[in-house]
């Protein structure tokens, strides 16, 4: 299995393992994806609210003016007046009165009333006024009477429940008593349930009601049970609840039932769970228990308060009430109805219920869909394959991070503007564990299999390169394809010339010495110039540019390697430093640039990195005709096509080896610099005389050829070489001459 096969394996491992805690939902993700939604709440940050709702606070102003909370039932009663008069279109209460009031004059009335009831003869004169001052002196009366006189009043009640509990088969449960029956007439109107659907609402163990009297004067009925996450957050409302067998309203459901005169409805869906509850034609999204994400519009006080003194003692302003629902309850800390919200730990109770009911009338809870759930799964496999296949392909550790934070980041960025535009809450743990785990997984494979690799190159090019590029290699692996390939480099050969006379000379004890001192200087030539240093045959250096890394410059890189090795040589020959023949060192060159194989080559059991083709037979043959032309650095045509102004070259021939039918022209590399002193009259006449050989005028090329020998071309051998080939020939061109030079011998 090749490197880049293993790391996506592991990848694919990783987003199989997210995709299963994905599908488990274990609790401390679900409690981080919990924050996450938190967080969003408090980037996006409070908006108004849309609607008219307002709370009329029990708050600590109030309490200072008028007592300790629960104040008596004749302030209360007071409240709904003055809120009635006000012109509020409802009023909700967040309070429950469970138990009578009962007051000193009540029960001195009340204990008259059961005596003079007792006494026999007693005139009916005498028992009316006694049950007249009874009736007034009864709190609770005076309460009720103001909850029918304004009709427009929603009590609120408390379920005590089993959070999540599932229902069996259809509504019917074990009854709770009377206790259920003062709730009648605040069910919900229609439930189509399916007999065997099943049901997780919110499920009530126990009920704690208002008295009869207040159930019976209110228009409308809702309970106020707190639902709060596995974080203890409240996140969700739920708008109905099971009790008894049957299913209720909460209070901010009845205050919209109240507002739009409909009744809410229930539906369950073929699944036999709940995604809906209708109010008239609005249709409000559930979870399958009946729960809404809140769609909290900011932190505490983001409604409207009125504090419930300054409305008792008329200090609101004169149609600050009209036309809108209020909800009276408590924010003073004291009275203990606060809860955590995603803005904060201290929030009134009081304010969740007015979220809720904002959010119904404006009909933007938050919403959570099956939908998504595929989208996310979606974006998790594709997210987590992308990065499974393309890490090990990018190459580099930076840029993969660099990918994985995009993808990230990107699915971060998306469930916020899902969040604060349409109100759409993505999971963005999930996906985004995903994304990480594969990440972690593919990026900690790729790494140690690119040491390994790495670890493997540098022992496979110690030889070969010097070490910055052998690191280099190591970390670009990219550039090197270890099965071969095809592709453009320049070769250079080089000999010592009459190496083997010259060993005899000094000796075999001698020619290691000669050896080291000649073969150090040329290899670190070739290092320096980024080329790769292919092999020794003997006393003869092969090496090439332009792989393992590329180098679009190699035939410069080579052609001033090949004048760099002249030079040394010629240093060394001047200063052989006590190396027995250093003195008579001399080498010929032969460089050439041609498309050839490369890679590593060999057996199972010994390999080389090394270069094949006929561009290499080429080069080398180069090298040996340096010594027929008698010069030192002998380059291909296609070599010194690309070398920039400033090296001086010479073209010498256009010739044809031994077994080759194609020609080349050949050049000689004199060096890298300004032209000497009659060096341009020496170049213009060669290549005056070279064009009349070309052209088959004989005569004028050995004319020109003698000229050179005589004047400053002296003693050049290439020069000679074609008066020998002119005399050859008898001086006249052989039938269809096409002025190529073929050499019958190697």
């Amino acid at each position: 299995m090749s490197a880049r096969a293993r790391v996506s394996l592991v990848g694919a491992g990783a987003l199989a393992l997210a995709l299963v805690l994905f599908a488990l939902r274990p609790d401390f993700l679900d409690r981080i994806e919990l924050a996450s939604l938190d967080a969003r709440f408090r980037l996006r940050g409070a908006v108004p609210p849309r609607s008219s709702v307002a709370i009329v606070a029990v708050d600590a102003r109030s309490v200072d003016r008028l007592g300790r909370w629960p104040w008596r039932r004749s302030v209360m009663a007071e409240l709904i007046d003055r809120l009635t008069e006000a012109g509020v279109t409802a009023i909700g209460f967040d309070i429950v009165y469970s138990e009578p009031e009962v007051t000193p004059e009540g029960q001195a009335l009340a204990e008259l009333w059961e005596a003079l009831a007792r006494t026999p003869g007693v005139p009916r004169a005498v028992l009316t006024p006694v049950e007249r001052a009874l009736r007034e002196a009864q709190p609770d009366a005076r309460l009720a009477e103001a909850i029918e006189g304004s009709g427009r009043v929603v009590v609120g009640y408390f379920f005590r429940t089993e959070a999540h509990a599932e229902l069996d088969g259809g509504l019917d449960a074990e009854p709770l008593g009377d206790a259920l029956s003062v709730l009648r007439g605040s069910e919900v109107a229609v439930a189509r349930l399916p007999a065997q659907g099943r049901l997780p609402l919110l499920t009530c163990s126990h009920v704690e009601p208002n008295l009869p009297v207040f159930h019976a004067a209110a228009r409308r009925a809702g309970f106020f049970s707190a639902d709060k996450d596995l974080d203890g957050v409240i996140r969700r409302s739920s708008l109905v609840a099971r009790c008894g067998g049957r299913l209720f309203v909460s209070l901010p459901l009845a205050m919209l039932e109240l507002l739009t005169g409909e009744r809410a409805r229930v539906e369950a869906g073929p699944d036999g769970l709940l995604h809906e509850i209708r109010v008239g034609r609005r249709r409000i999204p559930t979870d399958p228990g009946g729960k809404v994400l809140v769609n909290f519009r900011g932190p505490s006080r983001t409604f409207p308060h009125l504090s419930a003194v300054d409305v008792l003692e008329g200090r609101v302003g004169e149609g600050a009430l009209r036309g809108r629902p209020v909800i009276v309850g408590a924010t003073e800390v004291g009275i203990m109805d606060i809860h955590p919200t995603p803005f904060g730990r201290v929030f009134p109770g009081v304010e969740v219920h007015a979220n809720v009911l904002d959010n119904l009338l404006a009909g933007d809870v938050l919403r959570r869909s099956d939908g998504m759930t595929l989208t996310e799964v979606a974006f998790s496999v594709l997210a987590g394959c992308l990065l499974a296949l393309g890490l090990p392909r990018l190459g580099s550790a930076l840029r993969g991070a660099a990918l994985a934070a995009a993808l990230s980041g990107g699915w971060i960025a998306a469930c916020a503007l899902a969040f604060a535009g349409p109100g759409w809450w993505l999971l963005a743990v999930y996906p985004g564990l995903s994304v990480l785990l594969v990440y972690l997984a593919t990026a900690i494979t790729h790494s140690v299999t690119v040491e390994s690799q790495a670890r493997a190159i540098r022992r496979a090019f110690a030889t070969y390169q010097s070490p910055e590029v052998v690191e280099e290699i190591a970390r670009h692996p990219e550039f090197l394809r270890l099965g071969g390939e095809r592709r453009e480099l320049s070769i250079l050969f080089s000999d010592i010339a009459d190496f083997t006379t010259l060993s005899e000379s000094i000796g075999p004890e001698n020619v290691v010495r000669f050896l080291n001192a000649y073969l150090t200087p040329m290899s670190e030539i070739v290092f320096e110039s980024r080329g790769t240093l292919d092999k020794y045959i003997g006393d003869a250096v092969m090496a090439f540019w332009g792989a393992p890394l590329e180098l679009p410059d190699h035939p410069v890189r080579a052609a001033r390697a090949a004048l760099r090795m002249q030079g040394a040589t010629r240093g060394m020959r001047e200063n052989p430093g006590g190396v027995p023949g250093m003195d008579r060192l001399e080498i010929r060159i032969g460089i050439h640039t041609d498309e050839v194989a490369v890679g590593n080559m060999g057996s199972g059991l010994r390999f080389d990195y090394t270069v094949v083709g006929d561009g290499v037979n080429l080069c080398s043959r180069l090298e040996g005709l340096c010594k027929t032309y008698g010069v030192g650095i002998l380059a291909s045509e296609s070599l010194a096509a690309r070398l920039p102004e400033g090296f001086v070259l010479r073209e010498l021939d256009t010739l044809r080896v031994k077994g080759k039918r194609r020609s080349v022209r050949v050049f000689e590399l004199r060096g890298e610099r300004p032209l000497e002193p009659g060096e341009a009259e020496f170049l213009q006449g060669y290549a005056r005389a070279l064009d009349a050989w070309r052209k088959g005028d004989f005569e004028r090329a050995r004319r020109g050829f003698e000229a050179l020998r005589r004047g400053p071309g002296a003693g050049d051998r290439a020069s000679g070489l074609f008066l020998e080939r002119i005399a050859a020939l008898g001086g006249e061109p052989p039938p269809g001459w096409d002025g190529v030079w073929t050499f019958e011998t190697k």
